[in-house]
């Protein structure tokens, strides 16, 4: 981080800050790719209308109107005085025959069983066994948009021959009287994430307004803006994108490298979050 950074505008700035995305840097600390900071919108707002440049701060963020705090948020962005548009959280289906899925059932079989398997050949087989049937297995699943359905990418086979295994674990276990129904219940129960992606309303606002600013800051380092970043690049203004480590698209190394080429020097300006923590932290 440089303690005296300062973004370098020219007149005309449009701010974009897509919530639901720059929520998620710092959400889950458990994960690998967690900011190691929260970002407090009141001091983001501040730090931003520092600059006489920018002339208008747009933030996206979705709502879960039964829980209170999230409705708590809702208060707090409008009484903050950014140009705001929220929308309903949606939760949609999320396929279970996934390895995201499976692996951390899978390793509670092997703790259950630690000292099963150890005196079992047969139940130890069949354990890695089942372990490498996971590890075989897609990393995703599709969703449609309308968050009804879900499409795994599993084949039926791979998903009989786990599910084979599991109940051919189950009838092994019943006869040294130790039970794995809970697991196998937790196998089949339904799972959803959360969904509220804005790349839609946050592009057709900015194309909205080409002819109101020369530079745009877009909070997001999702690659699904980097069709919107190449036009507007190639419509001669100038682009900001801030990101996290960890939530980076590599659509953006491939844009530069592409813009390299054709001899642009007219190029997508990334700056880390970690630049904007002295301003921007809680």
């Amino acid at each position: 981080m440089t303690e005296d950074f300062k973004f370098i505008l020219r007149k005309n700035v449009y701010v974009f800050v897509d919530w639901a995305n720059v929520y998620g840097w710092f959400s889950d600390p458990a994960s690998k790719n967690y900011l190691g900071w929260e970002i407090d919108p009141k001091k983001l707002f501040s730090y931003l209308k520092s600059y006489p440049e920018i002339s208008d701060i747009n933030l996206y963020y979705g709502v879960e109107s039964l829980q209170q705090k999230s409705v708590d948020f809702k208060k707090e962005i409008e009484a903050i005085g950014y140009a705001s548009k929220s929308k309903e959280v949606k939760w949609v289906p999320a396929a279970l025959e996934t390895t995201a899925h499976f692996k951390p059932l899978v390793k509670k079989l092997f703790d259950v069983l630690d000292g099963v398997k150890n005196a079992n050949s047969e139940i130890s087989t069949k354990l890695y066994e089942l372990s490498k049937k996971v590890d075989n297995l897609p990393k995703i699943s599709i969703g449609n948009t309308n968050g009804d359905k879900m499409f795994s990418l599993s084949s039926k086979n791979q998903l009989d021959e786990i599910y084979s295994l599991i109940e051919s674990l189950d009838n092994e276990l019943q006869k040294l009287n130790i039970d794995i129904g809970s697991l196998q219940e937790q196998l089949k129960r339904p799972v959803s994430r959360r969904k509220c992606d804005f790349d839609v309303e946050i592009s057709r606002d900015i194309y909205n307004n080409l002819e109101n600013f020369n530079t745009l800051v877009l909070f997001s380092g999702d690659g699904d803006y980097e069709a919107l970043v190449k036009d507007l690049i190639m419509k001669g203004k100038k682009v900001i994108v801030v990101y996290a480590f960890g939530h980076f698209g590599r659509e953006y190394d491939e844009l530069i490298a592409e813009l390299t080429k054709l001899g642009i020097k007219n190029k997508p300006f990334l700056c880390q979050a970690n630049n904007l923590r002295q301003f921007t932290a809680k």
